[in-house]
């Protein structure tokens, strides 16, 4: 068995006036999984049992939205080319500035998780064509 190779692209930002772009990185399966753990918060509760019954425990699920969401931008992307503060100064692809993205750019987050999706199918393509030959 081999381990992959990281698959990385550039993807332009639609009508933008800067001419933004960023690099999306195809995460893993391991990398969505260890999102997924993050987010994902099980519990078993124990209901009070009626006399003579055993305890029976619930199974219950939260997700942290906000959490999967900033999870996944933070690995997925990589770097950007013309991305500017509300000063017009230049943002570095770091954490701090991704974060602020999510928070300040409208549809930033979408942006991303649609790039995400195109990079996926453009991988399935890739791989498809590759078994055909």
């Amino acid at each position: 068995m081999r381990i992959a190779k990281s698959v990385e692209r550039w993807f332009e930002v639609p009508q933008d006036e800067d001419k933004g772009k960023i690099l999306i990185k195809h995460l893993t399966p391991g990398e969505i999984q260890d999102i997924v753990d993050e987010v994902m918060v099980q519990e078993i509760v124990y209901e009070q049992p009626e006399e003579g019954e055993k305890p029976k425990g619930v199974m219950r699920q939260k997700n942290n939205r906000r959490l999967d969401r900033e999870r996944t931008v933070l690995e997925s992307v990589v770097d950007w080319k013309n991305f500017f503060d509300q000063d017009g100064k230049k943002m570095a692809c770091d954490q701090a500035n991704k974060l602020r993205a999510i928070r300040m750019i409208d549809g930033f987050a979408e942006f991303v998780a649609g790039c995400r999706e195109k990079l996926t199918e453009e991988i399935d393509k890739e791989v498809k064509a590759q078994k055909k030959t």
